[in-house]
């Protein structure tokens, strides 16, 4: 083996110990970068790159999301517009949620597009998905094997067999899916939240009955309109 060789191979295994990155997505950072850079400048970069937006391999830029969030004032606007578009079209009154703030009807339309694009389920039959703890959707998302683990297993498996590049659309998908499932995951329970105040928003409005049957009704019965009302807002209805 020459000197060249075995100085990459103790770098390979030294930055490999440091990194926490998956071993045949550094190996191949490390080829790309070392052709233009010294063998420990390329085990740096790699190692400090890989995952932020401006890392050397292309394949392992974070994505920025296709989807900015809205300013509160742009949402309410935008829910505005919709509105009377949707009066004037249908020639009927739109179902709004009243008791539901501008910025908690945000959180529920950012949570809801993420669920769209993750593609796990038939959005028609997805509103009582609202309503569900994190962990609740952690167990479904394990069911359908859709949970993080076992998206990562699946990367895994083919950044193993994806020595000359034929995987990387595949994991790619896999990645961009990864992250709308830990963003569900991770505000969960803020969409659960903002059913719950809703709830007792419109307990508060109405009759004052704080009974714990009477809260769970109008808990699940508002994940119906507030699934509705982002579809009329948003989408005009699918």
């Amino acid at each position: 083996m020459k000197k060249s060789q075995i100085v990459k191979k103790i770098l390979l295994e030294k930055e490999r110990k440091k990194s926490k990155i998956h071993t045949k997505k550094w190996e191949r950072c490390f080829k790309k970068v070392s052709q233009e850079e010294s063998d420990e400048a390329a085990a740096a970069i790699c190692t400090s790159s890989i995952g932020y937006k401006d890392s050397i391999y292309s394949k392992h830029r974070r994505k920025e999301s296709v989807n900015p969030k809205m300013k509160k004032g742009e949402l309410m606007e935008y829910i505005n517009s919709k509105k009377t578009m949707n009066e004037q079209r249908r020639g009927d009154r739109p179902i709004v949620v009243p008791e539901i703030s501008g910025p908690d009807f945000r959180i529920v339309v950012q949570w809801l597009e993420k669920l769209r694009e993750s593609g796990v389920i038939n959005m028609f039959g997805c509103s009582p998905m609202l309503n569900w703890t994190e962990k609740d959707l952690h167990r479904w998302l394990y069911g359908q094997k859709q949970d993080p683990e076992s998206i990562e297993e699946q990367i895994e498996e083919l950044e193993y067999e994806n020595e000359d590049g034929d995987n990387d659309s595949d994991i790619e998908m896999l990645e961009s899916q990864l992250e709308n499932i830990k963003y569900l995951l991770e505000n969960k329970q803020a969409v659960r939240d903002v059913l719950i105040r809703t709830a007792l928003t419109r307990v508060e409005n109405t009759d004052g009955n704080y009974e714990t049957r009477n809260v769970q009704r109008i808990f699940e019965k508002l994940a119906k309109e507030v699934f509705i009302m982002w579809t009329e807002v948003i989408y005009g209805n699918f």
